[in-house]
């Protein structure tokens, strides 16, 4: 659905693309991109395999959307694994963060959906079912992924290559929730 009046209506639902099918459980992140395209996360259920893919729209073109495969750890598994998974902008495209298999990954994309080196990166962090998973980035290129695990909210920071910086860090925190947000002042909050 979408609204050309700050939310006041709404147009009829409709799917981006037939074709496409998501996993009916787990979570869809959305964001805007810095050129105004939309960025849509979601893991694909057809054939039970579930991998990751992220569909680019933009509202003001005719443009078909694309959409990339960003996992390439795969998952074959016959039931909803029931995922959450967060997609945010950068100033180059996206970073996305997602679990395959109760593993945490993350990726960057250009702002034209192309996956960039070295791909799909496994962090220290597994998740569970229903547990929440932050991806930020900062103006600099640094990202800081975050993962909540049987009440532990776990972190690792990474530079603007990918690569881990310092070790990861981890604290209790209840439930299965987790937020963050970058501050004006380029560090990042965590929010247990």
């Amino acid at each position: 659905m979408s609204s050309r009046d700050n939310g006041e209506t709404f147009s009829a639902s409709s799917e981006i693309n037939a074709a496409w099918n998501p996993c009916d459980c787990c979570t869809t992140a959305i964001t805007y991109g810095n050129d105004g395209k939309v960025a849509v996360l979601y893991r694909e259920e057809t054939g039970n395999d579930r991998d990751i893919y992220i569909a680019l729209l933009n509202p003001k073109s005719a443009a078909s959307p694309t959409r990339t495969r960003i996992s390439t750890t795969g998952w074959r598994v016959n039931t909803c694994p029931m995922t959450y998974f967060t997609v945010v902008p950068t100033e180059t495209g996206y970073v996305a963060a997602w679990p395959t298999k109760g593993q945490v990954y993350f990726a960057r994309i250009d702002k034209d959906g192309v996956l960039q080196a070295p791909g799909e990166i496994k962090t220290p962090g597994t998740s569970g079912m229903r547990s929440g998973v932050v991806a930020l980035s900062a103006n600099d290129g640094a990202i800081l992924i975050a993962w909540k695990n049987k009440d532990t909210l776990g972190w690792q920071l990474y530079d603007a290559e990918g690569r881990p910086q310092g070790a990861p860090g981890s604290a209790r925190s209840v439930g299965a929730g987790a937020a963050g947000a970058l501050l004006p002042n380029g560090t990042f909050a965590l929010f247990p």
